[in-house]
């Protein structure tokens, strides 16, 4: 079922949905700003591929997954060469640097810890994909176990791509409108030493807000190491 529905336009003004987020917040009683800014419309954002946010989730998994045998002692010369057979199976050819450092067994113990969290970014790219079916409340973690075989039941790229159908933009923006407002909620709880709104699990949130960024290149910087986070 690999595609795209990326021109089913929402009928959602950036300020309906704003306020449609507002909504939410409300009801589940998590504060908000009203002049937080609205993001942009689907007509000022960058589109992005099934393949290549595909391409960038197989690489993100395959790091993570060095991360969690480097956080476990168990990132032998061996398992670093399994991980570049991975890549080669699927034909990932562009990692980022954060990813290439993590590979290559270098960087520090936060480094690695900061990998092992991008399974929450990871978690988005395939709810952009239709492969995840929806983006629940964020005050957990995922499905570890899920996100493995979500891949790793494919042989290749191919394969993996034929179960993908690519979200429509207005979708995404959707989600993106609302993990802003939640980031912002986390970041007013921790200047304020208050407990986290609703349950909210600041770290899930801020990971969310990463990849949805990444997805509308909002930031026009393309860095899915470093995406603009801001609130």
């Amino acid at each position: 079922m690999n595609g795209s529905s990326q021109d089913n336009e929402s009928s959602l003004t950036p300020e309906a949905r704003k306020q449609a987020s507002i909504a939410r917040l409300t009801a589940a009683g998590i504060p908000y700003i009203e002049h937080l800014p609205c993001i942009e419309s689907a007509s000022e954002v960058r589109v992005r591929s099934a393949e290549d946010i595909a391409r960038r989730a197989i690489a993100c998994l395959i790091a993570i997954q060095a991360a969690c045998d480097r956080q476990a002692g168990q990132y032998t010369p061996d398992t670093a060469r399994w991980c570049q057979e991975l890549l080669e199976q699927y034909g990932i050819a562009q990692l980022t640097h954060n990813e290439v450092r993590i590979l290559g067994n270098e960087g520090g113990e936060q480094d690695v810890v900061n990998m092992v969290w991008k399974y929450e970014a990871y978690w988005v790219l395939l709810w952009a994909l239709g492969v995840v079916e929806e983006l629940d409340f964020p005050d957990h973690a995922i499905d570890c176990d899920f996100a493995i075989q979500a891949v790793a039941q494919h042989p290749d790229f191919a394969a993996f791509m034929a179960t993908t159908k690519l979200r429509d933009i207005a979708s995404i923006l959707d989600e993106a409108d609302l993990i802003y407002r939640y980031h912002w909620a986390c970041v007013d709880a921790r200047l304020k030493q208050a407990p986290m709104p609703a349950g909210l699990n600041p770290s899930v949130v801020m990971e969310r807000h990463a990849a949805l960024n990444w997805l509308i290149d909002n930031d026009g910087q393309d860095d899915w190491d470093n995406p603009d986070v801001s609130t």
